[in-house]
Order: structure tokens, then C-alpha cells, then sequence
């Protein structure tokens, strides 16, 4: 999960009843209030960007999202095309600029199995598909793809905390937004309910409704896979202040595959990357300093990235984590690296640490989140 942080504390300080009132208003829409009973609903953007897109499930209902026709009802399957003039379904003549799918049972899209109902919407760059389902929901399936359904309970109950945390912080700043959260690393990876089970179920249930808040708004809670050892500040990597995003040791994460990694790249693939921010030629030599490469060439031809920036450039599949060593043999660039991700908040595999060592969810987030409150909001 990663974040593009302009996150401004002083400024979330400013209108804070105006702001608290937003914030309850936009999770419980059209209600005046909240309590153990409210409806909380999740806008999840599945896919983006797609041409084409097959629906499969059963006693399927479809309708023109816009005017609210009935398209088709009871089919098991369809496949929905762009077209100049907005979404083509076979055996339909309208062509709707949007549909909403729903059924009682799952909803096959792509490898995702989804619940709730699916808003499928023809946007400028292509096919927007949006899963419309409840927080709980959203929670349960999120464990699963982001720790593992067979984690530490108080592990998952950490995660829980922090991924329904940074849901509510997600949709207060994308109100107008056509989604509130990705279903990927941009935000936080959910790959369907097929990742459910009785262990993430239990954890969502026992901390039902707590958020982490700092000064009475919900927290920024970025989390990563492993850190390494020690996590990193906000500033470090994102170049904004969060008092309670700063480094902290970590010695629980050992067991994670990635707590230390090497990587062999070759030197004319880097040189073919670097073309992207305006270098050209051969790499001769690399200079570094923390957290900036300098890549230089002939006639003294330099180039300046920082680590984050490189590991971008690079791909994050590639390079695990922004945190290496580089080293120039022959015509390899050798990084040698610790932890998976970008290093900050709460380290899963720190938590997974933590957990086995008989640590409660609490202990967890007090740790990755030092100077934030648990409250129970609903």
C-alpha cells in the first residue's frame, strides 16, 4: 500500500466540528446519526482503464445506472464493450454510459469474486468497475490479500484497525470522487471474498467500528510487507511531516523472505530507464549518499535520483524497497536491500512478529503508530 502524502496537520486542525460532522455525514449517507446499526458502504474501484469487460454470476439484474431501466434480468453471463457512444451489451440496443449489476450470489469479474453490487461506468481512459459493498465485507476480504487468511489473529486485528482507519481518511478527501479506495497497491489490495475466512471474519467482528485517530481526525495509516528492521519516517520517503508516521525499530520482522534481499541489474536495462529522465549513453560510475544515486557518464554527464524515485523508475516488483546499497561490478548494478515496500507505519511482518510473542492488536498499533488514539466510533 503505498500514498501520496500533502497531508497538512495544521490545516485538518482548522473547522474541526465542521469537519467531524463531514466525516459521520459521509459514512452514513442520509442518516442523522450513527450507531450499531448504520450502513457503512465502501466504493471500491476494481478495474480502470479496461476496453472490455465479462460480468459472470447468477440471476444477474442489470440496469442503466443513470435512468434506472431494467437492461436485463436473470442472465448468468455478459460481456460489456466501449463504444463511441457509451457501453455496448450484447442483445441490448441502448447503450447506457453506465450499468449497475447486482444478485444475491457472488460476482464474477476478471479473477475477482465480488459481493454487493457492481457499478461498471464508461470513463474517458476506458472502463471503470466499482464494487459497492459494506466496510465489514470490504475488511474481511482485505485481510486475506494484504497479511494472509491464516495470519495471528491479533496480527489481522491490527491490520483490521489500520485498513478500516485508512478507508475513513481515504474518503474524506475523495468525496467527489467517483471511489473512495483502489483495490490495489495504490491503496489497499483487496482481491475479492474468495480470501475470507473464519480468522478475518474474527477479526473485523472484535474490532468493529475502532479507527485510529490523531487530534480527533482518523489517522494517515500507511503500512507496508516488511521494513527490515527499523521503518521510516513519512518524511523520509514522501517528504511530508506526520508526527506519528516516524522511524522506529523493529527487531519482530526477521522471518520475513524480504527482511534482506540482493538484486543484479544490468547496467544498459538501467541506462534504457534512465532515458525516461532525460539521460542518454552509458553509465560509467555511481556515486551515492543516503537515499540519492547519482548516475554518471561520460564528459561528466550526471544524473541524480533519490532511492524512492529510482525504485519507481525501476518498478517496485523489481526492486522490493528503497532501502539498498549500490554497488557498480563490471556491468551489474548490485543492490543489496532490506524489507519489502516503502518502510512506512505499521510493518506487516512486524506485526505478525509481535503477535507470535503474545502481543495484543493494541501493543501492535502502539508501536507503528506512536501518539494515536483507538476509539470506537460506531
Amino acid at each position: 500500500m503505498s500514498s501520496n502524502i500533502k497531508y497538512q496537520l495544521a490545516d485538518l486542525s482548522r473547522g474541526f466540528l465542521f469537519r467531524w460532522f463531514c466525516f459521520f455525514a459521509l459514512l452514513v449517507p442520509g442518516a442523522s446519526g450513527f450507531g450499531a446499526n448504520a450502513s457503512y458502504e465502501v466504493r471500491l474501484a476494481v478495474y480502470q482503464g479496461l476496453s472490455r469487460v465479462k460480468v459472470i454470476g447468477k440471476g444477474l439484474v442489470v440496469t442503466d445506472a443513470d435512468v434506472g431501466d431494467v437492461l436485463c434480468r436473470g442472465c448468468d453471463s455478459f460481456t460489456v464493450q466501449t463504444v463511441t457512444t457509451g457501453l455496448r451489451l450484447k442483445g441490448v440496443g441502448v447503450r447506457p454510459r453506465a450499468i449497475v449489476v447486482s444478485s444475491s450470489s457472488p460476482i464474477m469479474i476478471g479473477d475477482r469474486s465480488l459481493m454487493g453490487t457492481v457499478e461498471i461506468r464508461k470513463k474517458p481512459k476506458g472502463i471503470l468497475v466499482v464494487n459497492r459493498l459494506s466496510l465489514d465485507r470490504y475488511l474481511m476480504g482485505l485481510l486475506g490479500a494484504e497479511m494472509g487468511p491464516k495470519w495471528p489473529l491479533e496480527a489481522l486485528k491490527a491490520q483490521a484497525v489500520a485498513a478500516r482507519t485508512f478507508f475513513m481518511h481515504r474518503r474524506l478527501s475523495r468525496e467527489d470522487a467517483p471511489f473512495d479506495v483502489s483495490a490495489t497497491t495504490l491503496d489497499q489490495v483487496y482481491k475479492g471474498i474468495r480470501l475470507e475466512s473464519k480468522r478475518t471474519t474474527r477479526a473485523v467482528q472484535e474490532t468493529r467500528g475502532l479507527v485510529l485517530t490523531w487530534g480527533n481526525m482518523p489517522a494517515e495509516t500507511l503500512f507496508h510487507a516488511c521494513c527490515g528492521g527499523r521503518t521510516h519516517s513519512s518524511f523520509e520517503v514522501f517528504g511530508g511531516k506526520i508526527p506519528y508516521l516516524r522511524a522506529v525499530d523493529d527487531p519482530d520482522c526477521s522471518r520475513c523472505p524480504k527482511h534482506r534481499w540482493s538484486m543484479k541489474l544490468r547496467l544498459d536495462n538501467v541506462a534504457k530507464k534512465l532515458t525516461l529522465r532525460g539521460w542518454t549513453g552509458v553509465i560509467d560510475k555511481v556515486e551515492q549518499k543516503k537515499g540519492t544515486l547519482c548516475f554518471i557518464g561520460h564528459h561528466g554527464r550526471k544524473l541524480k535520483l533519490s532511492k524512492v524515485n529510482f525504485r519507481k523508475l525501476m518498478g517496485a516488483i523489481l526492486i522490493p524497497s528503497p532501502w539498498f546499497h549500490a554497488s557498480l561490478d563490471g556491468n551489474v548494478l548490485l543492490l543489496n536491500g532490506r524489507g519489502s515496500g516503502h518502510g512506512v507505519g505499521l510493518c506487516q511482518w512486524g506485526a505478525r512478529g509481535m503477535a507470535e510473542r503474545g502481543k495484543d492488536f493494541r501493543s501492535i498499533l502502539r508501536r507503528y503508530y506512536p501518539g494515536c488514539k483507538i476509539r470506537k466510533l460506531f
